[in-house]
């Protein structure tokens, strides 16, 4: 539709006089809509999935090719112009011949490195963002509530899903007589102690804990800036789903919670903030502990998520987190076979 609206107004201009100044205009236009058009149908293709044309076109993608062809343009008028000012000028002798074009050079040298320098910086910002490996460690031994090799099982088949992070485990669970006297007084203190815990064995790195400690007032986990806790205290008796099931879906929420603080502008306005009031998004509180059942099960990307991982972290990323939220994974055969043959464990 678009292509044949261009090549109306095309046809319309085609026989005006001034057609000649239009046409480079029109050249570049088209191009830059098939190009757009290309890499639309190219993530389609790559990633299997449909994308919103809305979110397409506020995307990092159409903004990146848009600047492209902003600089091609730029470039083009630029050098067009030189163009008419040697054409103005008197034939050069013989002899100024080299003098003249390797001025001309030089200009179109400068020229093509100005409009880098202030594109390129602008064409990185809107690039997306790498994102880290995260380190998980136990801040205690799970006991009864799960089995922690189980649950290491499952990492390692997340770490096959997808090649964009992984996680790091770390077998040795926490101990907190290992703390020196001001660790320990820097968190006893602190109403949230186990964050606290979790943010000095962090290093200032990417890190999820796992407990089964309650965690003060909040249900299931903690987060600051690149620092998680999660906690299966009391999930027993709100299961099913089971504790692996739980598991795997917090440390995921709260991978994407760590990557946006880490590499992003942070969470959307208003995320996780109280209220009891819900709609089952990834990033909203949850009002009641019993509500997580219904969370994990239509676990979920909503629109303003997708727009966001896609623009900060690619379409690959935002693709990949959405089926691994699913735990269609978790469920397929080859794993629910090998939870329960090796670790007696049933979903």
């Amino acid at each position: 539709m678009i292509f044949k609206i261009l090549e109306a107004i095309t046809g319309y201009f085609k026989d005006k006089p001034y057609w000649s100044k239009l046409q480079p205009f029109f050249v570049l236009l088209s191009l830059y809509l098939m190009t757009v058009v290309l890499a639309y149908q190219y993530i389609e293709w790559q990633y299997h999935f449909s994308l919103r044309l809305s979110l397409f076109l506020s995307s990092y993608i159409v903004k990146q090719i848009t600047l492209v062809y902003l600089a091609i343009g730029i470039i083009g008028f630029l050098f067009g112009l030189m163009g008419k000012r040697r054409g103005e000028r008197a034939q050069s002798p013989v002899g100024e011949f080299i003098q003249k074009y390797a001025k001309m050079f030089l200009k179109r040298m400068a020229i093509l490195g100005l409009v880098m320098v202030v594109l390129v910086p602008i064409f990185l910002y809107f690039s997306p963002r790498h994102v880290s490996h995260i380190k998980i460690k136990f801040l205690k031994e799970p006991g009864a509530d799960f089995d922690k090799y189980a649950l290491v099982y499952l990492i390692y088949e997340l770490n096959k899903l997808q090649k964009n992070w992984y996680f790091d485990v770390d077998f040795k669970v926490f101990n907190r007589n290992a703390l020196t006297d001001r660790e320990e007084k820097q968190c006893a203190n602190e109403k949230n102690r186990s964050l606290c815990y979790a943010e000095i064995l962090s290093g200032g790195k990417p890190f999820i804990g796992i407990t089964t400690e309650q965690l003060g007032e909040d249900f299931f986990w903690q987060n600051h800036d690149q620092v998680s806790v999660v906690s299966t205290y009391g999930w027993r008796e709100l299961a099913p789903p089971s504790a692996y099931e739980f598991l795997a879906y917090s440390i995921l929420v709260n991978s994407i919670v760590i990557h946006l603080n880490a590499h992003c502008k942070g969470l959307p306005e208003g995320s996780f903030k109280e209220s009891r009031v819900s709609h089952g998004d990834l990033f909203q509180f949850s009002p009641d502990r019993a509500e997580m059942k219904a969370a994990i099960l239509s676990a979920h990307l909503s629109r303003k998520g997708e727009e966001l991982l896609f623009n900060c972290f690619g379409a690959e990323y935002m693709n990949i987190c959405s089926d691994l939220l699913s735990l269609e994974w978790l469920h397929s055969k080859k794993v629910t076979e090998n939870l329960e043959k090796v670790f007696g464990v049933k979903l």
